[in-house]
């Protein structure tokens, strides 16, 4: 199993909605140069060196707990799903030492995984040993 930077970005919820945001602000910035003829570029340009910087910043350090964590696997039971607004929650438990933690993560995804995911009963699911509440689903974010 290897972390996925791409899966990062596509499935943890805000690094994808920092990306849609950087991704508008590019879209901004390249209308700027082609249709102003640069006026207001200082004001879009600051933005997009911003969020693009958070996005690497969040996914990279998603990305060493990942690594880190690799080889804590556990099996979560789906507990319940729901839909609300275009954002998918999923609720799962699992157990570490005895102890049930319960979870409930928000994705903004298609909707074939949605469904894919609605029909799910159990997740696998990588934890951090040190602090069992840190959890994050080895489906989605793994090669």
């Amino acid at each position: 199993m290897k972390a996925c930077f791409k899966k990062v970005i596509r499935f943890d919820y805000l690094t994808k909605l920092l990306f849609m945001i950087d991704t508008v602000a590019i879209l901004l910035l390249l209308g700027i140069v082609l249709f102003a003829g640069g006026d207001g570029l200082l004001m879009v340009l600051p933005v997009v060196i911003i969020i693009s910087g958070l996005i690497y910043l969040r996914a990279s350090s998603i990305m060493k707990d990942l690594k880190r964590m690799k080889d804590n696997k556990v099996v979560g039971k789906v507990t319940g799903t729901m839909r609300n607004n275009g954002n998918f929650y999923i609720s799962y438990q699992y157990d570490v030492n005895g102890e049930v933690y319960k979870k409930r993560t928000m994705l903004l995804i298609g909707p074939l995984l949605k469904i894919k995911l609605s029909k799910m009963e159990t997740l696998n699911l990588v934890i951090d040993k040190e602090n069992p509440k840190k959890v994050y689903i080895a489906d989605l974010l793994y090669k």
